[in-house]
């Protein structure tokens, strides 16, 4: 069983605590994703991508938690479409600094950030808020994954549409998550009308010349990609590769204490033999 906090009791949390140093942080906004998706689909994303690499730590015999996901972030690309919520920079930076702060007061050295969400300001936001707690806590580690940028490649085989470089959003690797753990929550009908969007071919482009929302960035329906060849089987296949990707960053960048000395620590410092 997963060590999710909002399912916990403080005796649970306590006698956790005493096994583990180890957190899961998800952080995603409410945001538009085409007229298919729910707006918490970077939030589910997000969370079950935290769950799966728990699981598969849990299986080696290390504990974690899996702590309440912050469900709002900078979303400003989508803010022109209807439902979303964003919030600014110092806001969530502060959320971001406060939550771990309160982890790492009741143990908590590391904490690996994981969000569904790629807008760059927002990523700087967590990165920024989390780093400070380094000054209240020395020994604090965190690490922000990289799964969408150097994860998601790993898995493009899987897709079905033309080009799954350019679906970066409420496309078919979105979809295909959401149909895969909450098909329920996917409005059908309006994703068979959905054509393929290549537009994200330019997004950077466009990005650098000063467009700043979906709709000039080529999203004029708050989608990049091919929603309409989506399937659960693909979405489960993509949580694997990731899920793969975000603990081998676990391994790779969050040094254990002395009671967890499971894996190979960085050159610096001593190594399991």
């Amino acid at each position: 069983m997963l060590n999710f906090l909002y399912a916990m009791n403080r005796e649970q949390f306590k006698n956790l605590m005493t096994k583990t140093d180890i957190a899961f942080l998800p952080v995603s906004p409410m945001e538009a994703h085409g007229p298919h998706l729910p707006l918490s689909s970077d939030v589910l994303t997000a969370c079950k991508m935290s769950e799966d690499t728990a699981r598969k730590l849990q299986a080696q015999g290390i504990e974690s938690l899996i702590a309440t996901p912050i469900t709002y972030c900078l979303a400003d690309a989508a803010s022109c479409f209807p439902g979303t919520i964003t919030i600014r920079f110092e806001t969530l930076s502060a959320m971001v600094e406060d939550v771990c702060t309160s982890l790492a007061g009741w143990g908590i050295r590391k904490v690996m950030l994981i969000s569904g969400h790629a807008e760059g300001t927002s990523i700087d936001a967590i990165k920024q808020g989390a780093e400070r707690v380094r000054e209240k806590y020395p020994d604090f580690r965190c690490f922000f994954s990289e799964w969408f940028t150097k994860g998601l490649p790993l898995a493009a085989h899987l897709c079905r549409g033309e080009h799954p470089e350019w679906d970066i959003h409420a496309g078919e690797i979105e979809t295909s998550q959401i149909m895969y753990i909450r098909p329920e929550w996917i409005d059908m009908e309006a994703l068979k009308t959905l054509k393929p969007n290549h537009a994200a071919e330019h997004f950077f482009e466009k990005l650098e010349a000063g467009a700043d929302n979906f709709i000039d960035l080529g999203a004029p329906n708050t989608y990049f990609g091919d929603p309409a060849v989506s399937t659960a089987e693909t979405g489960r296949k993509l949580f694997d590769i990731v899920s793969d990707f975000i603990l081998k960053e676990f391994k790779d960048n969050l040094m254990y204490s002395e009671r967890h000395d499971y894996f190979i620590l960085p050159s610096e410092e001593k190594t399991k033999a």
